[in-house]
């Protein structure tokens, strides 16, 4: 009785409740959108009211009042969207019953960001339309999911229309016949997806029609026919197997013929030439089909790659966030693995243990099958879905949800040209890649897709593009990297329950890299290594039959290492021992192994920075490839820095896209560019090239100056600034600061003013704040005091006019690189 007296009472009291008495409060972005806004230009703005009731007829009447028409209203929310411009919402703040004001912006990470920032939006919008009078949708292409099946009763991948075939793989044995008959599968299966959802979910990615959420959760090519085939809830070689069979016997058989298999599937260990997986792929490579395969999700360490997605006609693909960085758990190849080897038809091959192309993998929303319950996102569906879409999509993270992505975008490239081969296909969506800062080959291949370029290519291959793409070209300097002189045994003792054994073993100061590797017997296990500073390394995990090996690797740092091993954790998200009592299922087991240190070598090329100040921060900058040394093998740390290097500096290290002529899209071309240059000046100054601007709005990251480019005149301070605030996607934080004239920067707790803010340039100012507040450019601090000031006063200048200097470029670009990835 009292519990319910006391509800009653909270219930009443709530009713009524003043939650503040104070002014509205004005939300950072809509303050920062006053400042650019019109007069008369409205925007959408939340207004809040001070009461936890609906918004009621008074108050709503009292926006009409104000010349309000349009909103979004609500039923039980104290809050309501409406149109206004600033006049307006001035007066909106000033009400005393409005709690406050915000800005209507996006809060969420969706799957038509996915198409964003891979440039899908930019062959398939509007603009583009009325530009060429055509949208790449992947028309006249088919693509088979060869996964766990589709759900084609969803609209988006509504069977007979956008589903052409659905079929169930049978894999079961049966009795031997002298002669093949057919049975292996059956087609015609609305629903072939019974038991997980992902390969409905990958579908949806690959091409569903977004006809669920008016278009939204869209996926790349949504004029692609597609083909489900299921294989259920588990999936062994044969399940695969039967995949490419199906896909192989029925090339031919529907009105466009299968070009693309995304397979979102795989496991660990060496790849193997002469496996089934491997042959039956190069079978369909042989027929002009190209196999598209994940990854892997068990990064961040080396070696933990798909040994499927090794194929060297085919395309492995990393997951990448929707800001242009690799995720953790994607996995990497191993630097310096190759091996040669030939195929039944006598053709010779050479494969590398390298990751080839990175597309979208994390928190992507697409189509939900009715069966779809282990692999669905949870809770933060409920977060980032419109609660009247929640029954049709559901959000996933995984290398999975990269490859269906990376599949349409090959079908839109076959749309534009049918005559690719396989090989082309995979050449052109390297050579026209985006760098990811600090990745090598073995880890991000070409580096992140670009659509847009990708299409580009297909209707007009150049060569001359690919010097962008760092992962693919020689380079001036080199940080030198020893492979191992031998190695040191190790031995374990695992067992399911109590602490692990721990192995320790000791990495001096020359070392680059530690890794380890080890073949279990009877266990599901992975290696840990623990750094010194206690940083976490997890390998691959082991799986029966397919691969007892398990390896681990990270970058070395001197003292005392740690490596133990665990047993098997998750498996596709899916927890093995939710407790966490055990190490995991098993039976106990001595495990050994090798564990390998690569040495640190030093530099080449860098001929002439030796006991610089700059040397360790150019070394850095030429280690993930930020910077690179001129042709004589020095790198001029004391010269000013010419435009045409910073454009290829930020291409190489800032993530910048490659743009191309496509169509009849406009683009700007210098007269004072040479060829060798073009393509770097040509990505930092097209609108909307820097990966961190997935919406491709911003200005360009360099400016022209009075219409051309003057590549050999130096970059100045300010300028770089700029360049360096574009680069991070930060066009919309530099407007927080439109209209001010002063500049300030941060010591010890004080804000510091800077001396010589009029000196910068007005189109730089609001720029230079967010460098200073990044510390991406330094100051010079200085002590003032006037003949009659009692008190010193402290003051910094920024000399924005001076030139930049090449080793004072590679500090700012360290600094900007480690901001890529906050």
């Amino acid at each position: 009785m009292k519990n319910y007296l006391l509800k009653s009472a909270v219930m009443a009291s709530l009713a009524g409740y003043t939650l503040n008495a104070n002014a509205a409060v004005i939300g950072t972005q809509l303050e920062a959108r006053l400042n650019t806004l019109g007069a008369l230009e409205n925007t959408m703005v939340v207004v809040t009211y001070n009461q936890l009731d609906s918004v009621d007829s008074n108050q709503v009447q009292s926006l009409m009042n104000l010349g309000i028409t349009e909103g979004v209203q609500f039923q039980s929310l104290p809050s309501i969207g409406v149109l206004a411009n600033p006049s307006q919402i001035n007066e909106i703040a000033a009400m005393s019953e409005v709690k406050s004001v915000f800005l209507n912006r996006e809060l969420e990470y969706f799957n038509d960001e996915s198409r964003k920032v891979t440039s899908v939006d930019e062959i398939q919008n509007d603009e583009f339309y009325q530009e060429n009078g055509i949208r790449f949708t992947g028309e006249g292409v088919t693509v088979i999911v060869n996964d766990s099946g589709i759900d084609a009763t969803l609209d988006d991948l509504a069977f007979g229309d956008k589903v052409v075939e659905n079929v169930q793989g049978i894999t079961h044995a049966s009795v031997l016949s002298l002669t093949p008959f057919p049975g292996m599968w059956i087609e015609g299966q609305l629903n072939s997806d019974l038991n997980v959802g992902h390969g409905t979910h990958c579908a949806g990615t690959v091409g569903g029609t977004g006809a669920h959420s008016d278009g939204k959760y869209a996926g790349v090519a949504t004029g692609a026919d597609l083909i489900g085939y299921g294989s259920g809830a588990g999936l062994s070689i044969l399940d695969a197997l039967g995949g490419y069979d199906y896909a192989i016997t029925h090339i031919w058989d529907f009105n466009s013929p299968i070009r693309v298999m995304s397979n979102s599937w795989g496991s660990s260990g060496q790849y193997e030439p002469d496996g089934p997986i491997s042959v039956a792929s190069y079978k369909a490579y042989k027929l002009g089909m190209i196999s598209v395969f994940a990854a892997g999700n068990d990064g961040p360490g080396e070696d933990t790659h798909n040994p499927y997605a090794q194929i060297p006609w085919g395309m492995s693909v990393g997951a990448g966030t929707k800001h242009g960085t690799l995720v953790d758990f994607s996995s990497r190849g191993k630097r310096f693995e190759s091996g040669d080897f030939s195929m039944p038809d006598g053709t010779e091959w050479t494969y590398h243990n390298e990751v080839s192309i990175v597309a979208p993998g994390q928190d992507i929303i697409s189509t939900r099958a009715k069966t779809n319950i282990a692999s669905n996102g949870g809770d933060a569906d409920i977060d980032a879905i419109e609660t009247e879409y929640l029954p049709y999509y559901t959000m996933i993270s995984g290398t999975s949800m990269a490859t269906p992505h990376v599949a349409g975008i090959i079908a839109l490239m076959l749309e534009a040209n049918p005559d690719l081969s396989p090989l082309e296909v995979k050449t052109i969506l390297q050579e026209t890649a985006t760098n990811i800062p600090g990745y090598e080959k073995w880890e991000v291949g070409g580096g992140y897709v670009n659509a847009k370029a990708a299409v580009a290519g297909a209707l007009d291959y150049n060569t001359d593009y690919a010097k962008t793409v760092n992962n693919l070209n020689e380079f001036n300097a080199n940080a030198l990297i020893i492979p191992p002189n031998g190695s040191e045994a190790f031995e374990v003792f695992y067992s399911p329950v109590g602490e692990p054994e721990v192995y320790e073993f000791e990495v001096d100061e020359d070392a680059a890299f530690v890794s380890a590797s080890a073949e279990p017997l009877a266990n599901t296990v992975k290696l840990k290594l623990e750094a010194p500073d206690g940083t976490e390394y997890l390998g691959n995990l082991t799986l029966p039959v397919l691969s007892w090996s398990t390896k681990v690797s990270a970058p070395a740092q001197v003292g005392t290492w740690k490596l133990s091993v665990f047993g098997l954790t998750s498996l596709s998200g899916v927890q093995a021992d939710p407790t966490g009592v055990t190490n995991g299922p098993g039976v106990p087991e001595f495990i050994s192994g090798e564990i390998e240190i690569f040495g640190n070598g030093g530099y080449e090329g860098l001929n002439d920075i030796a006991g610089h100040p700059a040397e360790n921060a150019i070394t850095f900058a030429v280690a993930n490839r930020l910077v690179d040394s001129l042709n004589d093998s020095n790198f001029y740390p004391d010269r000013k820095l010419k435009r045409k290097h910073l454009a290829k500096y930020l291409v190489m290290g800032a993530a910048v896209r490659q743009q191309r002529d496509l169509l009849n899209s406009a683009m700007t071309v210098y007269s004072d560019v040479s060829s060798t240059d073009a393509a770097f000046i040509n990505a930092v100054t097209q609108t909307g090239s820097a990966l961190k601007d997935p919406e491709h709005q911003q200005a360009p990251i360099m400016l022209a100056k009075t219409g051309a480019f003057k590549p050999n005149d130096k970059v100045s301070r300010e300028e770089l600034g700029y360049s360096m605030v574009q680069s991070l996607g930060l066009e919309s934080d530099a407007a927080l600061f439109a209209g001010t004239d002063s500049l300030k920067v941060e010591y010890n707790g004080q804000e510091v003013p800077v001396r010589d803010s009029d000196l910068v340039s007005a189109e730089y100012l609001a720029h230079m704040q967010v460098a200073l507040n990044l510390s991406l450019l330094n100051v010079q601090f200085a002590i003032e005091q006037g003949p009659y000031d009692l008190q010193p006063t402290l003051v910094a200048y920024l000399k924005p006019n001076e030139m930049i200097k090449r080793g004072e470029y590679a500090v700012a670009i360290g600094r900007m690189f480690e901001n890529y990835y906050r």
